[in-house]
């Protein structure tokens, strides 16, 4: 990816999977969970059993508010405490979301949300709590195969997709991956507690809980820092082997194992990258990972890396080769037009450049043409040719100033 290596600040955002209720209720209410919530931090939550207190709409807006901040949003499938519903936090803006019918389960659904993160794409996030038990594989296969339909049938393929929760996962190899692998990444490397354990259930023996992404979001997943330690792919958050706790107050070394806490908390990572103007996107489609690499003097707009005289912000306004010399043959032109000055030039359509005319009649002062009839041709290949006519003067300098 050439956005790693741009000179454009990304945002690193944390996704996390959380069935980490805990209590007689599978509740909130204890505050174990609560605790882990805040001591990592997450941007994104996908949460099951999200229930707290009566599950009224102001007390799940007080516990978003205490366990995350007056900043995050969420949403939840509205059903009563007695049941173990999904839901989705989220400290980026939630631009939709709904429920999808499980057909298996008559406590929770499949809960989305279109989100608004940083950059270009926007967010499909999908929190999912698929049947228990060894006996419940063949049902979990439906559930994917369901959930799969869902995803092929609503989510656009050019946004990003995470598919999250407790899937009650046997092994690595369920046969229900298979149902989900044309769409997210099912394979390792997986997220790891301190002592490389990548089980999440409560006896550290089966990996139910999962953060599955679609491919280009996985190309931009980066390693999970946390108390000064470095998890390449994700972590398992184990409060009774995770050290420092101090990184991540107001932890304490028991509430994983708190009475009823059946699962870990798995939070990765991605690092996305910014929403590119223009001339930025240009600059990514023109020079390879290597010349980025030579730094600015190669791609900055004021940089002239072939040699011919034209910075990369002229080769860019008239569609020229910023790598090859002398490609200028669609730079302005003057002509002599029946008895009167044209110059012609190119304009790219739907940039934020500005084409500006200049003339003067000793090089040294220039003024920006008035008075004179401007005319624009029909776009083709994201160009239109703009021409300028003028009656003939003494006046015979002519500049195109291009600002950015």
């Amino acid at each position: 990816m050439l956005f790693g290596i741009l000179p454009l600040n990304g945002e690193e955002v944390t996704i996390m999977a959380a069935n980490i209720s805990s209590g007689n209720g599978q509740s909130y209410d204890p505050g174990e969970g609560m605790r882990i919530f805040k001591g990592l931090k997450p941007d994104i939550v996908l949460i099951q059993e999200f229930n707290f207190g009566s599950n009224t709409d102001a007390q799940l807006r007080a516990f978003v508010t205490d366990a995350f901040g007056a900043e995050f949003s969420y949403v939840e499938e509205g059903k009563p405490s007695g049941d173990i519903q999904n839901g989705v936090i989220s400290r980026f803006p939630i631009l939709q979301s709904g429920v999808w019918d499980d057909d298996d389960m008559s406590n929770r659904e499949f809960v989305w949300a279109q989100i608004d993160v940083p950059g270009e794409k926007n967010l499909w996030v999908i929190s999912v709590h698929f049947k228990a038990s060894s006996s419940g594989a063949s049902r979990r296969v439906g559930q994917a195969r369901q959930l799969a339909e869902y995803i092929e049938a609503n989510v656009p393929a050019d946004d990003y997709l995470v598919i999250g929760g407790d899937f009650n996962a046997q092994n690595r190899t369920e046969s229900f991956l298979n149902e989900l692998d044309h769409l997210v990444k099912v394979t390792a490397p997986w997220p790891v507690d301190r002592n490389g354990d990548g089980d999440t259930n409560a006896g550290r023996s089966r990996p139910y809980d999962w953060v599955m992404v679609e491919p280009d979001l996985n190309s931009l997943e980066v390693p999970t820092v946390l108390g000064g330690r470095s998890y390449a792919n994700g972590i398992v958050f184990d409060s009774r082997v995770f050290t420092p706790l101090s990184a991540v107050a107001p932890v304490l070394a028991g509430d994983s194992g708190a009475s009823q806490m059946q699962h870990m908390a798995v939070m990765r990572t991605y690092d996305l990258p910014p929403e590119l103007d223009d001339y930025e996107s240009w600059v990514v489609e023109r020079f390879s990972a290597q010349e980025y690499a030579q730094g600015e003097s190669i791609w900055g707009a004021l940089a002239d890396p072939d040699g011919d005289a034209s910075v990369n912000l002229l080769e860019y306004a008239f569609g020229t080769d910023p790598t090859v010399a002398g490609s200028r043959e669609k730079f302005p032109k003057v002509t002599i037009v029946s008895g009167e000055d044209v110059v012609s030039f190119l304009v790219r359509e739907g940039s934020a450049l500005t084409y500006e005319l200049q003339v003067s009649d000793d090089l040294s002062d220039f003024v920006e043409l008035s008075g004179e009839v401007v005319s624009d041709g029909p776009v083709s290949d994201g160009f239109k040719m703009r021409t300028v006519t003028l009656p003939i003067s003494n006046k015979k300098f002519f500049r195109l100033k291009v600002v950015r």
